[in-house]
């Protein structure tokens, strides 16, 4: 593990060094014939030979622009600005010796414009910042021509392409990109070969946005690219498919095939992916009970495997150029199975074994769900004003059956029973119906000023009926009454939000407010008395946020925010299932848990958009923690996720992505963390807290004729989670892949896992409870895959959209634990 920390720690080292390689830089400023600033000038660097683009750049509020890392050679650059005529620069030359070029002040001269009978039709310069974003304009460019969609965002500001193709923003991994304002299904490669197969005649504009509004999705930690795509335009059909095989200790397979086609007004999509594994799992549970002089030993092991069919169709309708409907449709289905045996030891401190006590399980949970959305979108003009509309139906099926076979013997005697076996079966319909409403307007009302709104209201039903089932000899299955209940609960949220941006000077801010008014309400009806127990809640809450960014010069960028974020329960932790591992250890659901309320700070500077720093703290009221409960009469410990009373979390990050060589591609994150939690457990304070700290490394290899390597580890020394300290754990990963066919295939091979030193232990000690347990997994895989993409590379993507029940979905559980 030092080697690894040593590692990481000099390849960040590695990486300063490289950033000081610079081969030439170009430097000018811009006034106007009035010897006035010109704000924010759009600058293109150009080849003197045939005027092809090399990169562009944006000037700043006192009209300074620069190119770095410029080669050597013989170069032009244009200077464009609304409302001023194009200036072209004498030939530049970058040679040894003259590699810092400083050009004298340069001059822009007003356009005249004839108003009257003569209508004048300025076209929009390659680059130019607007109040949110940047946006490159792609169409009608003749610097653009011949590129594909991955060259011309290489040559966009701010953004960085990889050898293999992953784009960073600003130095930071972790971008969305969206096409046609909705986030793409694509990622990784599949992602980066679609962008190689798309010609820039297809596109109309790049908008880059580090900073997104409350309007978009909070994924994205870099920010959001949107490519936007002409309209009807490149017919044809195309698509990609793809087929895996893993295998650790057992066997994992997963294939998938993506088609889309377009035809004039109609686009339509759809991808069907299928996925089957096998794992193993082994569990050593230690607890120690203080007032009885006891330890309880649970030592199991369990094998799981799962299947899963998913399939995702669509069609989008182009009215016009400003308005397009379209329908969406996801299904899934799939089951997830276990058997497993565990054994409970009984032992007094002086380890005298008094009860051996063997349970087998066996569960069988299928399951499936669909969803369906209708989608408007409606541009009213270039000014950016916007309305869309989204209609939302979702229902899950979840089935599960449980077998537990017991049997109780005295000490280590298998033949001497201290009691009969006994045979506890558990039978679970859950059902889920999701309904929702979304519209959201954007208005611009200024080049620097806009306003964003909208509204959002949806409809939950979850419906849960568990039964329990004691299975007697001679007999057939007895219903336990007293264990078996139905839970039905109802939620209806009504939200609206209000968001405004603006700039001015240096500074950028966003401000913006959100209002959740919340109903909800459950009841519980038990089989044995008959009786509901009910509780209802309705309140209204209000969810703030701030930004703001101020550009001290072309190297350091501050920026402040502030938000106040919710986390509500998930459905199945809602739901008061019951799942055993033992007769003295089993999971069970809260429906009375409370959401929790989360306020963040967050203070980040950045370094040339390379080196980033992020202080952090966030504070969490009404924390939901995992926490465990023990009956010390009958032994039992169960699990459950109640409220606590609070959690601090305070943080540092520094992340240093940079390309070392032309080769050699670099990511390092360096992570301190310090966690406190406040709160009480059956009349019991607890204040659990830890400090840990995280390394992250990954590093890309081109190793020519379309060969790549990445080697790559992480390293956690342990910390909290919720109420349990957990162990320092971490993996070295290899990978390596070979493009085949014209760039067309790709074929992966790669290793997680390698030393297998990612294994779990977790540890928690309050009142009366006193557990060790540590569980370990089939982390160790090799993997190899093969994708191959075909059709008509030029045919636009589909229209991929987020739908209004993004947040409700998150909360549902498929499949098996």
């Amino acid at each position: 593990m030092k080697r690894f920390i040593l590692s990481a720690i000099i390849t960040c080292g590695l990486s300063y060094a490289g950033m000081a390689q610079v081969k030439g830089k170009i430097t000018g400023s811009v006034s106007d014939n009035q010897h006035k600033i010109v704000e924010f000038p759009t600058a293109t660097l150009l080849k003197a030979k045939d005027s092809t683009l090399v990169k562009g750049a944006l000037g700043d509020a006192n009209g300074h622009f620069e190119f770095e890392s410029v080669n050597a050679g013989e170069y032009l650059v244009s200077v464009t600005q609304m409302g001023y005529k194009k200036y072209f620069t004498p030939k530049i030359i970058i040679s040894e010796g003259n590699n810092n070029i400083n050009l004298a002040s340069i001059v822009l001269v007003e356009e005249s414009k004839q108003l009257g009978e003569v209508t004048v039709s300025a076209q929009k310069p390659f680059i130019e910042r607007q109040v949110d974003k940047t946006v490159v304009n792609v169409e009608n460019s003749i610097m653009a021509a011949g590129s594909t969609a991955l060259e011309v965002l290489e040559r966009s500001p701010n953004v960085m392409i990889d050898k293999d193709g992953n784009i960073s923003l600003k130095g930071k991994q972790g971008v969305r990109v969206m096409i046609d304002g909705k986030i793409s299904y694509l990622s990784g490669q599949d992602l980066a070969n679609f962008l190689r197969n798309l010609s820039a005649e297809q596109l109309a504009q790049i908008e880059i946005m580090t900073n997104p509004s409350s309007k978009y999705d909070a994924a994205g930690t870099a920010g959001i690219i949107n490519i936007k795509l002409k309209k009807n335009v490149n017919m044809g059909l195309n698509g990609s498919a793809n087929v895996g095989i893993g295998h650790g200790k057992y066997l994992r397979e997963n294939a998938g095939i993506n088609l889309n086609y377009r035809n004039g007004k109609v686009n339509a999509y759809g991808n069907y992916s299928w996925n089957e594994r096998r794992q193993e799992n082994t569990n050593d549970i230690y607890r120690y009970f203080r007032a009885q002089n006891e330890m309880y030993h649970a030592d199991g092991k369990r094998m799981s495997f799962s299947y899963n069919h998913s399939l995702k169709a669509g069609v989008d309708y182009f009215i016009s150029d400003k308005t397009t409907i379209g329908v969406l449709v996801n299904g899934s289905s799939g089951s997830w199975g276990a058997d497993s045996a565990l054994t409970v030891t009984t032992k007094y401190v002086n380890n005298k074994l008094t009860q051996t006590i063997p349970t087998a399980n066996n569960v069988s949970q299928p399951w499936k769900n669909i969803s369906t959305n209708l989608n408007l979108k409606h541009t009213y003009d270039s000014t950016g004003r916007e309305l869309t509309v989204d209609l939302d139906y979702a229902y899950y099926d979840n089935r599960s059956s449980n077998d537990y076979i017991t049997q109780y013997f005295n000490g280590g005697d298998l033949t001497s029973k201290f009691r009969s076996d006994s045979t506890l079966v558990n039978k679970s319909l859950s059902s889920i119906n999701q309904y929702s409403f979304k519209l959201d307007y954007t208005l611009p009302v200024s080049k620097d000023t806009k306003w964003g709104m909208g509204v959002k209201a949806s409809y939950v039903i979850t419906d849960n009926d568990l039964r329990f089932y004691e299975k007697l000899e001679g007999s057939g299955l007895n219903l336990l009454k007293r264990n078996s209940n139905q839970f039905v609960y109802k939620e209806n949220i009504n939200a609206a939000y209000l968001n405004y941006q603006t700039k001015w000077n240096k500074f950028s801010a966003q401000l913006g407010l959100r209002a959740e008014w919340t109903i909800a309400d459950g009841k519980s009806t038990s089989y044995e008395t008959l009786k509901d127990s009910t509780f209802t809640r309705d309140y209204l809450k209000l969810f703030p946020s701030a930004f703001v960014q101020y550009e001290a010069n072309k190297n350091h960028t501050l920026g402040v925010t502030y938000s106040r974020r919710i986390d509500r329960p998930g459905y199945d932790q809602l739901n008061p299932f019951v799942f055993f591992l033992d007769p003295y250890t089993y999971q069970v659901g809260n429906p009375y848990l409370r959401p929790q309320l989360t306020n963040s700070f967050e203070l980040t500077h950045s370094y040339k958009g390379i080196i980033s720093t992020t202080i952090n703290y966030s504070h969490t009221s009404d924390f939901m923690s995992e926490i465990l409960k023990q009956n010390d009469a009958t032994r039992a410990t169960y699990q459950t996720v109640d409220n606590l009373a609070k959690q601090d979390n305070f943080g540092v990050t520094i992340s240093a992505p940079v390309p070392i060589t032309k080769w050699w591609m670099s990511v390092n994150e360096f992570n301190l963390n310090y966690t406190k939690v406040q709160g009480a457990i059956q009349n019991i304070n607890v204040v659990p807290s830890a400090t840990n700290y995280y390394l992250n490394s990954n590093n890309t290899f081109s190793l020519g004729k379309d060969y790549k390597l990445e080697l790559g580890g992480w390293y956690v020394s342990g910390g909290l989670w919720s109420i349990f300290k957990i162990n320092s754990q971490g993996a070295v990963n290899f990978g390596i892949q070979k493009t085949l066919l014209d760039k067309k295939a790709t074929l992966k091979l790669n290793v997680q896992d390698i030393f297998f030193t990612n294994k779990a232990t977790a540890t928690t000690q309050y009142g009366s409870v006193d557990i060790i347990s540590s569980n370990t997994w089939d982390s160790r895989q090799v993997r190899l895959t093969f994708s191959y993409r075909f059709g008509n590379s030029k045919v636009s993507a589909a229209r991929n959209r987020s739908t209004g029940l993004d947040e409700e979905k998150s909360r549902v559980k498929n499949g098996g634990n």
